[in-house]
């Protein structure tokens, strides 16, 4: 467990770094209508890949059940299933895998006197244990959950299927400092930084050159009592989102699920070589759920110009509070 909070601790602290240095003027980048790639068909297809005994984990609504669900890699894949008017009905799937890491299963905790069906392949189970402390712990070689919500496409805000707002999509940009992003468990969540990055990012699907835009949100409490925040990687050419980190996430929670928080251990590494020495070059790659494929085609929007100067430089707290998240998880299994 000390290993693990370590390394989230010292990815947490990278990106308060990456975010000093890269980070120049606040971004006036308001565009709510859909992306040009948005139609049909389309899909977003996002992958974070962990070397270690848990990547991260998110809760599951399962029929009013909080069902916490860990494990070492993930892949989330947005697809358009048609769109009506204004609306588009979309499927989001996440799949929890325990590819090239065979001592790392994905695991399923609940407590035992929940009720629901479960949601996993009876196939995938390795094993189901009830704890002493009122919890099941479920072992899983993989784990896929998901379900259907909608976009409101003239701004970008996400519903579910019976009509309740959640904030707007993380797929594409649009943001404004001070506005409403999310409306997590009734609660405002605001936008308070839209920045320019001068640097080429990468991606598991492409590279995507300079000007790239982080967006940051105000702290939440998630449905475990833990403290997070929103931070997403945008290319403005492409109106599209490189990566996301963690919670509040208004797509999932369109379908259930909150608390969400995955890193990369690839990226990481890969950064971390990158900036030894403390060299800075572009190349970099953004942390949390990476984009992996996409049918993009070509992108028919100006490049915009980041800042000449910078007028303030912006530090990204450290999610002490993810660290502890993960860490319970953990300390449930009695591992």
């Amino acid at each position: 467990m000390r290993k693990l909070s370590e390394r989230l601790l010292s990815l947490f602290i990278f990106l308060s770094l990456f975010a000093l240095i890269f980070v120049p003027d606040t971004a006036s980048l308001s565009r709510t209508s859909a992306p040009y790639w948005f139609h049909p068909g389309s899909f977003v297809e996002y992958k974070a890949v962990s070397y270690h005994r848990v990547g991260g984990g998110f809760i599951f609504n399962a029929s009013g059940v909080p069902v916490a669900v860990t494990g070492p890699n993930i892949t989330v894949v947005f697809k358009v299933l048609n769109v009506t008017g204004d609306i588009a009905r979309l499927k989001v799937t996440l799949s929890v895998s325990t590819s090239n890491v065979t001592f790392a299963p994905v695991t399923v905790l609940y407590p035992s006197n929940g009720t629901f069906k479960p949601f996993w392949n009876a196939s995938d189970v390795i094993n189901i244990t009830e704890m002493s402390n009122n919890i099941t712990e479920v072992v899983l070689d993989s784990l896929t959950v998901g379900g259907e919500y909608e976009i409101k496409l003239s701004n970008g805000w996400v519903y579910d299927l019976h009509g309740n707002p959640y904030g707007h999509t993380v797929l594409w940009d649009g943001f404004t400092k001070n506005e409403t992003f999310a409306l997590y468990h009734g609660a405002r969540v605001v936008i308070t930084q839209v920045k320019i990055i001068n640097a080429t990012l990468n991606t598991y699907y492409s590279s995507f050159p300079k000007p790239n835009i982080l967006v940051h949100s105000t702290h939440v409490v998630t449905p475990d009592g833990q403290t997070s925040f929103f931070d997403a990687f945008y290319s403005p050419g492409y109106r599209i989102c490189l990566s996301f980190i963690m919670d509040p996430i208004p797509d999932f929670h369109a379908i259930g699920i909150y608390g969400f928080m995955w890193t990369d251990d690839k990226a990481l590494a890969i950064d971390e070589n990158l900036m030894k020495n403390g060299k800075i070059v572009n190349g970099v790659w953004p942390q949390g759920v990476i984009l992996a494929n996409a049918t993009l085609g070509e992108s028919t929007t100006p490049v915009v110009s980041p800042p000449k100067t910078s007028k303030s430089l912006y530090l990204l707290p450290i999610a002490v509070g993810v660290v502890v998240f993960v860490g319970v998880l953990t300390h449930r299994r009695g591992r």
